[in-house]
């Protein structure tokens, strides 16, 4: 904890007392709180930044798509447009934001992916039945509509039970918030876990009357951008815009000397940063050096003005991947919902 947050305590707790008589108010019905009708799931956190939504949110597409149609509504940040779009092949990132973007990739003909700010607004204009699966991302905050079952998302290495809320820590509203979910995620976990480390988890999240379940990433092969053949290289310039990229440049420094160039969440990138990015790229020995990206951040490079400036050098895209422990229990009690309804 960075010792100036404490500076700003009674700030975080004017902020706790709002957020608090804000759920407070939701949960005597003071505050009106509107049921989805027909299957719906809402992935979310209680934290700012990145803990694991997005792939979270790509693995039950795919877990859900044998069975059921899959709808996506986000709220679609980093947009440059306004009210509710269904997104088509001639979306680019600033029409409907990376993480939609990167969701319809993803889709199979008959799923949908829609962005708004205004998620009820949104909902009433889905043409949905008992073979729909809705999936809101990022909308655990978002108290006007109500979903039939919650996911809370938790990084493990800064879990929810352990945090404060805004500025003094990362939660966007108090730990007890969290007993909205009906079960917890810890993502981002190491590949070996002890049973007591577990335990602990397990216990703190009872606390709050959730079960729990643990995920790590996974790291598939890499991707061209433009068909360039993958060369043997020993040098890796890491170019990112997203929340934290540690766990990437962490898994990449196992094989590569890393050179990193981080940017901020979402962010917008320019030709001439893409030339500078280049430049920095032809200082080292080309034969020898990739660039690698995440997919999110491609869905921001990939554009008519951008894409241009990729194709000539050797930028990869490295995908990424959950496997979650137990996983068979842990969709099972996703299933029973869905299968409920």
């Amino acid at each position: 904890m960075s010792a100036w947050r404490w500076i700003f305590f009674p700030f975080g707790l004017l902020y706790w007392v709002i957020t608090r008589i804000r759920n407070v108010c939701y949960d005597a019905g003071i505050f009106t709180s509107h049921e989805i009708e027909g299957n719906s799931i809402c992935i979310g956190n209680l934290n700012v930044g990145g803990s694991g939504k997005s792939p979270l949110t790509l693995h039950l597409m795919k877990a859900l798509q044998p069975t059921h149609t899959i709808q996506v509504l986000s709220r679609g940040y980093g947009r440059k447009t306004k009210g509710h779009i269904q997104l088509t092949a001639s979306h680019h990132a600033a029409d409907v934001g990376d993480e939609p973007l990167m969701y319809f990739k993803q889709k199979r003909p008959e799923d949908e992916i829609h962005v708004s700010e205004n998620r009820m607004e949104a909902i009433r204009h889905l043409n949905r039945d008992s073979t729909h699966v809705l999936l809101l991302d990022d909308a655990f905050q978002h108290r006007r509509v109500r979903a039939g079952f919650s996911i809370l998302v938790s990084d493990f290495n800064a879990p929810f039970f352990n945090d404060f809320i805004l500025p003094i820590g990362n939660l966007r509203e108090p730990r007890i918030g969290a007993s909205r979910a009906n079960l917890v995620l810890f993502t981002k976990c190491p590949s070996e876990l002890s049973a007591d480390t577990k335990k602990r988890y397990i216990d703190k999240a009872a606390t709050y009357g959730l079960s729990a379940f643990f995920s790590r990433i996974t790291y598939a092969p890499l991707q061209s951008v433009n068909g360039i053949q993958l060369p043997k290289a020993t040098h890796v310039l890491l170019v990112t815009g997203i929340a934290n990229p540690l766990p990437l440049k962490n898994h990449l420094e196992k094989t590569f000397a890393v050179s990193h160039i981080h940017f901020s969440d979402h962010h917008e990138f320019t030709p001439e940063e893409i030339k500078k990015i280049h430049k920095k790229f032809d200082t080292f020995e080309a034969t020898k050096t990739i660039i690698i990206t995440t997919e999110k951040d491609f869905m921001r490079l990939n554009s008519t003005e951008l894409y241009p400036e990729l194709s000539t050098y050797p930028w990869f895209i490295q995908p990424i991947e959950l496997s979650i422990e137990h996983e068979s229990e842990f969709l099972t009690s996703i299933q029973a919902y869905v299968r409920k309804n």
